[in-house]
């Protein structure tokens, strides 16, 4: 990681910048001014040279990205291989690590600068203060973060489904209320 600069405290231009940016994200788009300020604020800039792992899986998660330039691959380490599961860029797929936001867990994928990064991270200490001030935004952030989580889930299903063999394929056989076969 080549920076990682702590938040800004020229509250004017920089929170604006922020919270515009911000915005632009499903999990923020209708977050009131006053809080998407706190984020801004809590949030730090974070720089990664192309090449860098900017998560490792195994480790523990403490934060959430949203990629500001360049694009991060996430990849499956499985029996020591990577495996490629999705590229994100700043205007796809713009955003990972939302579930570290609501639990403790391991990072259970890893991500890594294709090209130099730049990226906002919200830490969970920070989300967990957040909604301490203003509880009453607690849940609308978690169904955000959740339905956000899905869809990411979804695309990458779709991926991989898409790139199985056929020999990889399974007949599912799905029984109807009247227990005729249907496939």
């Amino acid at each position: 990681m080549n920076s990682q600069n702590q938040p800004d405290t020229d509250t004017g231009a920089h929170l604006k910048e922020i919270s515009s940016f911000l915005r632009h994200f499903s999990v923020f788009q209708e977050t009131p001014v006053e809080v998407l300020k706190l984020y801004a604020y809590l949030s730090q800039k974070v720089e990664y040279s192309a090449g860098e792992t900017i998560i490792q899986q195994g480790r523990p998660s403490d934060r959430m990205y949203l990629i500001m330039q360049g694009k991060v691959s996430i990849c499956e380490e499985r029996n020591e291989q990577h495996f490629f599961l999705q590229d994100l860029t700043e205007t796809e797929l713009n955003c990972f690590g939302e579930l570290a936001l609501l639990a403790k867990f391991d990072w259970f994928f890893s991500a890594r600068a294709i090209t130099d990064v730049t990226l906002l991270s919200i830490s969970r200490e920070a989300f967990i203060k957040i909604h301490e001030r203003f509880p009453e935004q607690y849940p609308l952030a978690v169904e955000r973060i959740v339905k956000l989580r899905v869809a990411r889930f979804v695309n990458q299903i779709d991926y991989l489904l898409d790139h199985l063999p056929k020999e990889a394929w399974k007949e599912c056989k799905i029984l109807t209320d009247d227990t005729t076969d249907t496939t």
